[in-house]
């Protein structure tokens, strides 16, 4: 009331409602004088009973209950009015006066940047003078306050490039003034899921184009998993470059057009920061989202059915997923990888993925025997299935980007190791089923087998060998017996055995000196323990059951 009003005046002198309206609310520069007139009004609305929750809403604030109370404090916007502007025809409160106001402050604006000395120019190259002023604050509608800032003066370490603050990134008053609406209509409630989306509780990610079409689309729709959590990632990827061709201007190539992707991060309670950027077009989104498809599905097939597609900010729930050794999720609260990371993942083809192959194959090795012990129980509706088919669909992705496809892995010496054990638990549980009524025991003897094979895997070869030789024996006594009972089919017993000697011959050919599996083949060992056995080994006769075949019985 005392600043502003003199800086308006000195700045538009020749605009004469706002020097009206100044002058009819001199009176209230005694902040004291407005308190009273404020509590006036209040109480008579109250008695009069004349917008009560209005009244109340001014008397009292009801504060937040995770704020300190000595912190924490409302405002009120009042908007002043005056009968002589009324009486003009251009009252304070109507569009005309702001419109007419914004027009003086342009001119006057426009008249003090050509009186410029023209010595200093911004990082935009928009001549100015320096100003010690803050950068102003956005208040976004994704939960995050954003105060543009350049290098902070307290920040010691900073100094050593000789500017600071406003010095260190020069920006003019009007860019700065851009720069804010540009953020605030970024990331307005009312673009929410179109150019933003948030990714976590204190991250947001904008995606937006450099020119808008006219036909507006949502941005950020390949990136996060809609409500309607049935809708697949790979609908969502066409329907998203559909609608970018068909709002592509006429004569040009959509191609060309650019999408501008950022993260902002809140780091702490003062400082909000960029945490990703980076510049694509239609083109190359596409044509990631295929490759993220392809690697997704890059796994064998499974029997508790096959994964769909993650999304993107999918992956960093998947990572931080932990679980103990009884298959229950053992924290949520430790989350070392960034929801962001899976947008880094889809838009780099290049993206090192080692650190996150090695975050998944020590997973596996915690869950895998009680998920070998599940398949072999014949358990395939336990929940953890859900999470687990998110686990094997970055797993495929993350051999995939490491060239290693599903058609050669399969032959591989992890994936058949891991084929190995899962025999061995069918093997063992078919044996308990049948010698003792189907009491199983909490591990089986390829699950026991499981974490060691990934240290000392010749070692661990010769042991299983010892551990099976008594149900391979009771076995190819139990495969004659012409048993059909369900569950207890004693011609899967034989069925086991080839596939056991089959896939023991196959090790015995293609081994090596190695001691122990890094991290891919720690992966390998897991899809092939989990996964399917090979269709060549089974064929089925007229009732659907899957019998021995010819292949099979020939490696006994």
């Amino acid at each position: 009331m005392v600043n502003t009003t003199s800086e308006l005046a000195s700045l538009i002198p020749e605009f004469e409602p706002i020097h009206i309206l100044i002058n009819e609310s001199s009176c209230f520069r005694d902040s004291s004088i407005l308190h009273q007139e404020l509590e006036n009004e209040v109480f008579r609305m109250l008695s009069s009973r004349e917008n009560i929750s209005l009244a109340l809403s001014i008397l009292f604030y009801q504060g937040k209950s995770n704020e300190n109370a000595v912190d924490d404090y409302g405002s009120i916007s009042i908007a002043l009015e005056t009968p002589k502007l009324i009486d003009i025809g251009i009252p304070a409160i109507s569009n005309k006066f702001t419109l007419a106001l914004n027009s003086a402050l342009l001119s006057a604006d426009s008249s003090e940047h050509n009186n410029l000395d023209m010595l200093n120019v911004d990082a935009f190259g928009i001549p100015f003078k320096p100003i010690e002023e803050p950068m102003p604050d956005v208040k976004l509608a994704g939960g995050i306050e954003v105060k543009l800032r350049t290098m902070f003066k307290e920040q010691r370490c900073q100094t050593r490039y000789r500017r600071i603050e406003n010095a260190s990134y020069p920006i003019s008053p009007q860019m700065r003034k851009k720069l804010q609406s540009a953020l605030g209509w970024l990331g307005s409630a009312e673009r929410k899921n179109i150019t933003w989306i948030n990714t976590d509780k204190n991250e947001v990610l904008f995606a937006y184009p450099t020119t808008l079409p006219e036909v507006e689309i949502s941005y950020t729709r390949v990136f996060k998993r809609p409500e309607k959590r049935d809708i697949a990632f790979e609908e969502q990827a066409k329907k998203f470059i559909a609608e970018i061709h068909q709002s592509k201007k006429a004569g040009t190539d959509s191609h060309a057009e650019q999408i501008q992707l950022f993260v902002l991060r809140k780091i702490d309670k003062g400082r909000t920061k960029v945490v990703y950027t980076r510049q694509t077009e239609p083109y190359e989104l596409e044509k990631q989202s295929e490759a993220w498809t392809a690697g997704c599905l890059n796994l064998p097939v499974f029997a508790f059915g096959q994964p769909n597609v993650p999304f993107p900010l999918d992956a960093a729930d998947i990572l931080n997923r932990f679980w103990n050794q009884k298959g229950e999720s053992i924290t949520d609260k430790f989350k070392p990888v960034p929801k962001y990371h899976g947008i880094e993942l889809l838009m780099d083809s290049k993206y090192p993925v080692s650190a996150d192959l090695h975050c998944l194959a020590e997973k596996a090795m915690v869950i895998g025997a009680f998920l070998g012990n599940k398949l072999a129980e014949g358990n395939l509706y336990h929940p953890i299935w859900d999470k687990i088919k998110d686990m094997l669909a970055l797993t495929g992705l993350m051999l995939y980007r490491d060239r290693i496809g599903k058609d050669a892995y399969m032959e591989s010496l992890p994936y058949l190791y891991g084929q190995l054990l899962k025999v061995s638990d069918e093997l063992h549980a078919l044996y308990c089923k049948v010698v003792r009524d189907s009491e199983l025991p909490t591990q089986l003897a390829g699950g026991s087998m499981y974490q060691a094979a990934a240290e000392a895997p010749i070692r661990t070869l010769n042991l299983l060998g010892q551990r099976m030789n008594p149900y391979i024996l009771w076995a190819k006594t139990y495969r004659t017996k012409n048993v059909s009972e369900k569950g207890k089919e004693s011609w899967k017993a034989g069925w086991l055995i080839s596939l056991y000697e089959y896939i023991a011959a196959e090790l015995f050919t293609g081994w090596s000196t190695q001691t122990r599996f890094n991290d891919e083949e720690k992966a390998l060992l897991f899809l092939g323990y989990l996964a399917n056995f090979p269709k060549k080994e089974q064929t089925t006769d007229g009732t659907g059951d899957i019998n021995n075949t010819e292949e099979a019985n020939g490696h006994e």
